[in-house]
């Protein structure tokens, strides 16, 4: 029997999580096609591995982010067009709500502070547990679960307002 490639494992994973790990770096970077270029980066830079790590679904999904976030620097270092939201994103909602209501929720979103719409996005979008998300950002569980509460709050709030 033939061996298996050493990044097969990395086949395996990007199978499973691909839209999740589009999805992760669309939280970061807020464009489809800036996404895309930093899921590909983090897999260029996998490759090296070889073996897959202890917990590959949460390497890649930091190897996703930190692509992500280098892209997003090196744009910003380059003053090239400013990263603003760009409503893109997949999304199976667009089947159940009307278009107005998706732009309400996605400027709603806009409206959190950077690292409360990344754990809801990232919780929400990516499908990763609050502990999955705790061990990416490198921050007590706690406060990662206090957050997602504060923002859904804050958004429950314009939901009410908007609504009453």
């Amino acid at each position: 029997m033939p061996e298996m490639p050493r990044t097969a494992w990395l086949s395996e994973v990007y199978q499973q999580f691909r839209r999740e790990m589009f999805l992760t770096a669309w939280t970061v970077l807020r464009r489809a096609d800036l996404a895309e270029d930093a899921v590909h980066s983090a897999f260029v830079k996998m490759v090296s591995l070889g073996a897959p790590p202890i917990e590959p679904k949460l390497y890649v999904f930091r190897c996703v982010r930190n692509a992500a976030i280098d892209l997003a620097k090196v744009r910003s270092r380059r003053r090239e067009e400013p990263l603003s939201p760009e409503f893109d994103q997949p999304s199976s909602a667009a089947d159940s709500f009307g278009t107005e209501e998706i732009r309400f929720v996605a400027e709603a979103l806009e409206r959190l502070d950077e690292s409360s719409r990344e754990v809801i996005e990232l919780h929400l979008h990516a499908a990763l547990t609050f502990r999955e998300i705790a061990h990416m950002l490198n921050e007590p569980l706690p406060t990662i679960a206090a957050r997602y509460r504060r923002a859904l709050d804050n958004l429950g709030k314009e939901v009410k307002v908007r609504y009453e």
